[in-house]
Formats: structure tokens, sequence, C-alpha cells
């Protein structure tokens, strides 16, 4: 599977319903499918000659895998910011924000009691704690092969 397949059927559309259920926790819809392949055209020219094998790994783990968008979102925040996994994620993100049935999910305020609220927030700390430690022993030595064969071909 290529970082960039070019039509849905070889991989877009499954890839933004993955990540659109990711990110706002449901399916995508046609507005969204339909900007996220037009934005991911931009994408593609602006980051298509720099990809590693790492992206298409990253990708590959988002697409497939249950877990997979969590567990690449907190890995690559962390130790491949710039990777286009990234990319597509903020694409993904901006699409959402401007779309009417979406935008509601990523502005809307949690209410609740204080405690509530904090006691929450420390689980989701620790949740995110434990992803990004199960990244960094699952993706950490992939990462650092594709750095060691980035600079044997330089």
């Amino acid at each position: 599977m290529t970082p960039f397949p070019s039509t849905p059927s070889q991989g877009l559309a499954p890839e933004c319903r993955v990540l659109t259920r990711y990110l706002v926790g449901t399916e995508a819809n046609a507005y969204v499918l339909e900007k996220y392949q037009a934005g991911h055209a931009s994408l593609h020219t602006a980051y298509g000659a720099s990809q590693t094998w790492f992206d298409g790994v990253l990708l590959t783990l988002a697409r497939s895998v249950p877990f997979g968008p969590g567990l690449v979102d907190n890995y690559s925040r962390w130790f491949a910011p710039r990777s286009l996994v990234r990319h597509k994620l903020a694409l993904l993100l901006a699409v959402l924000e401007n779309s009417p049935d979406f935008c509601h999910h990523l502005t809307s305020a949690s209410v609740g009691a204080r405690w509530a609220l904090m006691g929450g927030l420390m689980l989701a700390g620790f949740r995110e704690g434990a992803i990004l430690l199960i990244g960094v022993v699952v993706l950490g030595p992939l990462h650092l092969a594709a750095a060691m064969t980035r600079r044997k071909h330089r």
C-alpha cells in the first residue's frame, strides 16, 4: 500500500473513514470524503517527494489496526511531527472543523462538576501516556532504522 493512493478505492475513502472515527467518533459523510480527497491532492504535491518508508509504516498501521490511529498519532506527535500521517490528520481536522455536520464535535466544551472533569482529564492523560509508551516500544526501533537507512543513502 502506497502512502499516496491515487483513487479513493485504493485507500483514501477507507483511510478518511478510519481517521474520522478516530478524531470525532463517527463516520465520515460525503462532504468530508470529497474535501479530504480534494485536499489530499495538494498534500501530495507538497509532501510527495519527502516521504519515507516509515511514513508508509505509520499509515498502514493507522489504516489497518483498530487502535492504530491513536497509537500512530500519539507517537508521531512527539517523535515524528513532520510525518505524512500528521499532515493527513491536520488536513482532515481542518475539513471536519469546517463541516457543518462535525464542527460541533470539535468546538463544544465538556460540562460537569470540576472534580469529574479533572478526573476525566487525569485518566485521559494516563491513557495517552500508556499509548505513547507502547508506541515507543513498537514504533521506536522502526523509526530508528528508517533514520539510519536515510543517513546511509545520503
